[in-house]
């Protein structure tokens, strides 16, 4: 798919969320300031407060709330970007991206990197998308998501498929070889949940506020439709692979209907970064909270080079391997 020695920038989605996130990026760069700032303003409430204050409690307190936690990811995502650009600048490092992807959510982080979208349009688009899923998400409280977890040689994707129409649950996120996550009600995916258990494998319930990625979104992406269909959305500079088709898409139609069947189609991540890994040499680079993309990558191909930037650490040590890389 590309030349050797490029890079790929990938970017996380809901569930990477910590507080704290990114606060030593925030401390240390003016513009990263200014985007929190910025985010602030669009939003209506302390971006900044929200994503560096540690809750009172242990749960995360509105951190993991859909309504804060998507626009505070990609609002993390981008100002880790931000940083990573300006460094590379000041050291004369060239990142040399072939091409963009992001985890559900973070697949709004990619198409403002592509310049596809401007921060304050994506922001609010987030902001709607959010607000739209945990709407769909009350409407099904008996409904949830479910991860599949099989810590050996990986799972039967066939067998997960058809206990999926056995149970009338689905398939929302095929992460890797070894993680599925399925989405339906609660009381299905349980009766499923005994059918897998296993040494090897583990099934754990997630703390999402509904059946995300599943049929039952439809009410939620047809609102986004209307406001994907408002909004500003150019010829992306950089090509990102799609979640739901796995295609590499560009242009506006195509962008528009990839996040339409994003909320409630499931998302093929492990099909799309084997598409993405392409040639030897390419260097994935996780950008925002935590490094969850990097061990799913290592978990899809295990040869993969992966880094991250998140934090002063991690920035200062990926744009030294990509001095090395390029």
């Amino acid at each position: 798919m590309s030349e050797s020695n490029e890079t790929i920038l990938v970017f996380p989605g809901q569930g990477s969320q910590y507080p704290g996130m990114a606060k030593e990026l925030y401390d240390h760069f003016d513009s990263v300031k200014k985007l929190y700032e910025k985010a602030s303003q669009v939003v209506g409430y302390d971006m900044a407060e929200l994503c560096f204050k540690k809750p009172d409690s242990g749960n995360g307190g509105d951190l993991n709330k859909t309504i804060y936690t998507q626009p505070a990811v990609l609002t993390t995502s981008y100002a880790c970007f931000r940083a990573f650009e300006e460094t590379c600048e000041e050291n004369n490092v060239a990142c040399n991206t072939a091409l963009l992807a992001g985890h559900s959510l973070g697949e709004y982080t990619a198409l403002l990197v592509s310049g596809a979208i401007e921060f304050e349009t994506c922001l609010r688009l987030v902001l709607k998308r959010a607000t739209y899923m945990t709407e769909s998400g009350e409407e099904f409280p008996d409904a949830g998501l479910m991860a599949i977890i099989d810590r050996n040689g990986g799972l039967d994707f066939n067998r997960i498929k058809s206990l999926c129409k056995t149970f009338e649950v689905h398939i929302t996120l095929n992460n890797t070889k070894r993680q599925i996550v399925v989405g339906g009600l609660r009381s299905r995916l349980a009766k499923m949940s005994r059918q897998l258990r296993k040494k090897e494998t583990v099934v754990k319930m997630l703390n999402v506020e509904g059946p995300f990625h599943t049929p039952m979104m439809k009410p939620a992406a047809e609102k986004l439709r209307k406001e994907l269909e408002r909004c500003d959305i150019s010829m992306a500079a950089k090509p990102i692979i799609a979640n739901v088709s796995t295609d590499v898409i560009v242009d506006p139609t195509h962008i528009r209907g990839e996040l339409y069947e994003q909320v409630f189609h499931v998302v093929k991540w492990r099909h799309s970064m084997e598409k993405a890994i392409g040639n030897e040499g390419n260097l994935f680079i996780e950008i925002g909270p935590k490094q969850v993309l990097c061990h799913m990558l290592k978990d899809i191909d295990p040869s993969v080079e992966t880094t991250n930037v998140e934090d002063l650490e991690s920035l200062t040590k990926t744009v030294e391997k990509l001095r090395i890389h390029s």
